[in-house]
């Protein structure tokens, strides 16, 4: 598909030397300080001999010298441009956005675009200050380009970790009526504010934080990981009931991350004195969904008030609807104890393969572009996308 795309644009770009041509032929002698047709055909007759052997880049440099900057062929070099771009030429791509941006009687919007593309190519290339340069005098004259070159700063203020100026950036975008209903950056706004609070909770500076994570429900009322954040602070306050109304509150509204709750819920609950209500809550949770981690949490439960052959013909139970490595090594470490000689040694040995099998499986998969990890990162390390990475609820 992309070679298909090359040839297309390449075509194009001939298609706009002929007419350029064409142009040039009525030109009055002495007139215009265009190129001569001939020279420009040659230009475009030796690019294409490169694109019939098969060789694209050549092809592209020649179309390029070709072709003229004139009001006709603007929007063939900003494709070039970005065509160059995306086959890893940043270089190249710089070369072709610089040489339009210097040409003189450009129209405003022309030359809007030729700079958020040539702060494309220095994002791509790490030039990020050069680009953030760029992006600045765009928003210093407030053209209609402001709104896409914020969206490129809040991308490098991300990349740099350079988190207020990124949330500034964010309120500033979402201030256009055009982004205001945007979640994907309301999400994105909130976690800039979620990385100040955990840089100041790293610092134990409590109060700091909390501020940080009210900022970040102005962005999404909903966020997880402030919802988490919160819930830390109230726990490290010795707010017991607050801190379980959080993490409550994220079983209910998220419930892929209930096995990532297990156990500060259970610390709160044991804080309380209300073990019942813990062990109720599971059965609730596994009622409505089944999920491993909260049957071998309910199992533990009931092994610790009931005893193990309870538990265990419990987790068989579970087995027979929902099969699982977890639940299988579950089984063995509670039946393991009650055998000995061979039996046990080979009960141990397999113990051990499923132990190595479920240490080769990822804890959280990227929805938005399957990278998987054993961690849980807010931001997927691959695609950079927040609130994608997902724990892998049949890892087991």
């Amino acid at each position: 598909m992309e070679g298909l795309q090359i040839y297309f644009i390449l075509l194009l770009a001939v298609i706009a030397g002929w007419l350029l041509g064409r142009y040039t032929k009525r030109t009055p002698s002495g007139g215009s300080r265009s190129r001569p047709a001939r020279e420009i055909f040659a230009d475009y007759f030796v690019g294409l001999n490169y694109l019939l052997n098969d060789e694209p880049d050549e092809a592209i440099d020649t179309f390029i010298r070709g072709l003229e900057v004139n009001s006709e062929t603007v929007e063939t070099h900003l494709a070039l441009g970005a065509l160059l771009r995306r086959r890893g030429k940043v270089d190249k791509a710089i070369k072709v956005h610089q040489v339009l941006l210097a040409r003189p009687g450009l129209a405003q919007n022309i030359i809007d675009e030729t700079r958020l593309q040539l702060a494309n190519d220095y994002i791509a290339a790490g030039l990020l200050d050069r680009a953030e340069r760029l992006l600045n005098e765009i928003l210093e004259e407030k053209s209609s380009a402001q709104w896409e070159a914020l969206a490129l700063l809040i991308t490098i203020y991300q990349t740099e970790k350079e988190w207020p100026q990124a949330i500034d950036a964010a309120r500033q975008l979402l201030s256009n009526n055009a982004h205001r209903s945007d979640k994907e950056l309301r999400s994105r706004g909130a976690h800039f504010c979620c990385e100040v609070a955990e840089e100041l909770l790293a610092e134990s500076q409590i109060n700091q934080a909390r501020d940080w994570i009210k900022k970040a429900f102005t962005f999404d009322r909903h966020s997880i990981r402030a919802t988490l954040l919160l819930a830390d602070i109230e726990r490290r306050l010795g707010n017991h009931r607050a801190c379980l109304r959080e993490l409550l509150r994220v079983c209910q509204n998220s419930s892929e991350f209930t096995g990532e709750l297990l156990e500060p819920l259970e610390a709160c609950y044991d804080a309380l004195g209300q073990r019942k209500d813990y062990e109720r809550l599971l059965r609730e949770l596994l009622a409505k969904e089944h999920n491993i981690q909260v049957a071998l949490a309910l199992a533990e439960l009931i092994r610790s008030t009931e005893g193990d052959q309870i538990a265990i013909q419990f987790l068989l139970r579970q087995l027979e609807s929902t099969p699982n490595l977890a639940g299988v090594k579950a089984v063995l470490g509670l039946q393991i104890v009650q055998v000995q000689g061979e039996a046990h040694a080979n009960l141990q040995r397999l113990q051990v393969s499923i132990d190595a099998m479920l240490g080769r499986k990822p804890h959280y998969r990227c929805e938005n572009c399957g990278y998987e990890a054993r961690s849980l990162n807010w931001n997927c390390p691959s695609c950079k996308k927040w609130d994608k990475m997902k724990p892998v609820l049949d890892i087991n």
